[in-house]
């Protein structure tokens, strides 16, 4: 049975984060069995790289490539018997529930520890990662939301360079690529090239890569895995509210959210503040509460407690992808709002959803809104007919996330 080095987020402050980590992780665990199954979150080392280099340099990828020799080289095995390879499923660390202060501090913190690493081209606690992927057969990456030109990214493209180094098989699942830098799409071309199987969430991200230079037959499409939340909503009643979401990483104009609030009011709606990232979207839940007078959601610390208490809506109102997504999975109607770039677009067309997600960027997002909430509240779209017959071929599908290795 092949062994599986998997990485992805275990530890956030983000329930759409669990969500789509502890659905993956099962997919897996029916797929390859869990005593083949390495669990593990994003490298705690290679922190001494640098994008502003690979920007800078006449052949970034000649560079990049150098970085991953460079480990390799200095790469000492603690144990060469494939006894490195225990299986570890870790218990999912959620932080949502930890202080804003806290966090804050770790923001603040992260720079200088960054700085400190830096000076170190990776630490012991690293060797014993490269121990397990070393006597893994594959090492999967689920990048979700980190699949952009950041730091994060650039760590983790240079750790799979080094498994594919190191002969194992590569692959990437359940992500959307958002990659714009130069120089970045060429090192994507370079790692995501020599993968074995590439799986996104859309075809946007399957045309992005593959203008990136990937091949197209190792790029398929699968749905993000947080389509198959499944709480136990048994006697779960709707309970008539509407939530709502905005969050601070987008640029819109308050006026537009008022008329937006004033129209779910025309319908007698009682609205909510309802979010997967509490932490991130407290400056605006304060302003929903001190302007428009709504209240937050109950919080919970676990993604399918919030699906559960997200069922018994009548619709959301959101940017919040994976609140959205949730809100899908327990056939909750969405009326959704672009969080970045395209990936909200990408995914709610790869569910062939029957209302436009809009993009506060356009001219008459408001207007496509306020289309949607007549249309949900008129009854004019049969979802009953989407959330029984067309969504539920979509969360048949996750599972493509997982079975090409099979084949590989």
């Amino acid at each position: 049975m092949k062994k599986v080095f998997l990485v992805t987020k275990l530890k956030t402050t983000n329930l759409g984060n669990q969500a789509l980590s502890m659905e993956l992780i099962k997919l897996f665990e029916e797929n390859v069995g869990k005593e083949n199954l390495y669990v593990a979150g994003r490298p705690l080392g290679l922190f001494g790289y640098s994008i502003k280099a690979l920007r800078s340099s006449a052949d970034p990828v000649k560079l990049f490539e150098s970085w991953a020799d460079a480990v390799i080289k200095k790469y000492k095995p603690i144990s060469s018997s494939s006894n490195a390879f225990t299986s570890r499923v870790n218990s999912f660390n959620l932080t949502a529930n930890k202080s804003l202060k806290v966090e804050q501090f770790k923001v603040w913190l992260r720079p200088i520890k960054r700085a400190i690493d830096k000076l170190f081209l990776f630490n012991k606690q690293y060797v014993r990662r490269l121990d397990a992927i070393n006597a893994a057969d594959f090492f999967i990456y689920s990048g979700a939301g980190e699949v952009s030109d950041n730091h994060v990214f650039l760590r983790q493209m240079l750790e799979i360079r080094i498994a594919q180094k190191l002969g194992k098989k590569t692959g990437a699942v359940n992500q959307s690529v958002v990659v714009r830098d130069e120089a970045f799409k060429k090192i994507v071309r370079h790692v995501y090239g020599n993968m074995n199987h590439v799986v996104v969430r859309g075809n946007i991200s399957r045309d992005t890569i593959i203008a990136a230079g990937v091949n197209g037959k190792n790029v398929t499409i699968a749905p993000d895995t947080a389509i198959k939340t499944n709480p136990d909503i048994t006697g779960i009643k709707k309970n008539g509210k509407v939530g709502i979401n905005f969050t601070p990483f987008i640029k819109f104009d308050w006026k537009d959210v008022e008329t937006v609030v004033k129209k779910l009011r025309e319908y007698k709606r009682e609205i909510v503040f309802v979010t997967n990232e509490p932490l991130g979207d407290v400056p605006i839940m304060e302003k929903f509460k001190a302007d428009y007078n709504i209240d937050v959601l109950e919080s919970s610390n676990d993604y399918l407690d919030f699906a559960k208490k997200v069922s018994a809506f009548e619709y959301l109102v959101g940017a919040r992808l994976h609140a959205n997504v949730m809100a899908l999975a327990v056939n909750v109607p969405v009326i959704a709002i672009e969080g970045l770039v395209w990936k909200t677009k990408e995914l709610f067309d790869q569910f062939e959803y029957p209302l436009p997600s809009v993009n506060v960027n356009d001219k008459d997002w408001v207007g496509s809104v306020l289309d949607s909430i007549d249309k949900i509240e008129n009854k004019k779209v049969d979802f009953n007919n989407y959330f029984n017959n067309v969504l539920v071929k979509h969360k048949n599908d996750v599972k493509n996330n997982v079975a090409w290795i099979n084949n590989n």
